[in-house]
């Protein structure tokens, strides 16, 4: 009898790093549901509520950033670094997985190094039209690299367009719920705000300053960001400091979505197919944002603002059904649902358990 795949997952620091992750887990456990799973995330209190909640053994691991630029923290990451890579050495060793998948950023890279120097495969995935300097040094070392969008890695034998894995329960949105939860009706149109898993104090800023006028056309659900809820109030507009199961609830009511450009978020839109308007973060590493953006809007997929009216750019949009419409169809065209399975099936191979792919 053989003995169970055993997979390590790495990754995190920010909920576009661990939504994908626990997509491929789930696509990991429905091909094989004798899997051994363990999540390697950073020590912060968002990844480890996400990752438990969703069922998988967690490991908080002592991880600092590689900065190119002058910041305090500087002098002391360099030591977290090199005591999360001996962390990660014992973690890998006493795990000894089949394969490790790294998501990328901060956190992967002190496990894949100690995966290297134990031997251990690696697979990559990237999420952005660039690629940061831990995944270009990660990418060295691994066997495979995913990549989700098809401009990166052109001509790397070891690449592979995957798309980026979206959690397939962001489509199980009820709408009903949605309107109970906001106490919305079906008379105006339903705009969707949010920065992402950390809010965006940008976003809010522009809801506040264009607030009544927004409101006079559209009803506002406005994801603020913990931490970061505003004074605004009143009919036709709901606020939410941090959203998770929710999501698919509120996703599924609204008519357009303004947000960040982070990669998760964007092929969320594309699963969903939501008209949308991208205010890209300015201080995102490698200004993969604005590259993410970019592309989507490059295939007609979306809207980037550029510090116009929000409330005028919006209208424009609510009021151009063919444009809503062509958005739609290049949206579709961007989804890859199977991504999280292809990624799984790759994880099989490389580990040198090739499995029948399947559905989940």
């Amino acid at each position: 009898m053989r003995k169970p795949l055993r997979v390590l997952l790495a990754g995190g620091g920010s909920g576009g790093h661990i939504q994908p992750s626990l997509a491929i887990a789930s696509a990991l456990r429905a091909l094989d549901p004798t899997i051994e799973l363990l999540y390697v995330g950073s020590r912060l209190p968002l990844d480890a509520s996400l990752i438990q909640s969703a069922g998988l053994p967690f490991v908080g691991l002592f991880t600092g950033k590689i900065r190119r630029y002058f910041h305090w923290r500087n002098f002391t990451d360099p030591f977290l670094m090199l005591f999360g890579f001996f962390q990660s050495f014992w973690i890998v060793a006493q795990f000894w997985p089949d394969v490790v998948f790294a998501k990328g950023g901060f956190v992967s890279l002190p496990v894949a190094l100690a995966a290297f120097f134990l031997r251990r495969p690696i697979v990559l995935h990237e999420s952005d039209q660039v690629m940061g300097l831990s995944n270009r040094i990660v990418a060295r070392l691994a066997q495979r690299i995913c990549v989700g969008f098809p401009e990166v890695m052109q001509g790397n034998s070891k690449a592979t367009h995957t798309g980026n894995p979206v959690r397939l329960s962001i489509q199980r949105g009820d709408a009903k719920r949605g309107y109970q939860l906001t106490h919305f009706h079906t008379q105006k149109p339903i705009v969707l705000v949010w920065g992402g898993s950390q809010g965006s104090a940008e976003i809010n800023r522009l809801v506040v300053g264009e607030f009544h006028r927004l409101k006079s056309i559209f009803q506002i659900i406005h994801i603020t960001g913990l931490g970061k809820k505003t004074e605004l109030q009143g009919l036709d507009y709901a606020q939410f400091e941090y959203v998770d199961q929710d999501l698919p609830h509120f996703y599924v009511i609204a008519d357009i979505v303004v947000g960040r450009a982070g990669a998760n978020s964007l092929y969320e839109l594309a699963l969903l197919q939501k008209p949308n308007i991208l205010i890209p973060l300015k201080s995102a590493a490698h200004n993969h944002q604005a590259l993410n953006a970019d592309y989507f809007e490059r295939m007609g997929a979306s809207v980037i603002y550029k510090g116009d009216s929000l409330n005028d750019v919006l209208l424009a949009l609510w009021n151009n059904s063919a444009q809503q419409d062509s958005m739609r169809v290049a949206l579709r065209k961007l989804s890859k649902p199977e991504a999280a399975e292809t990624i799984a099936n790759i994880l099989f191979e490389i580990a040198g358990r090739a499995q029948e792919p399947c559905s989940y």
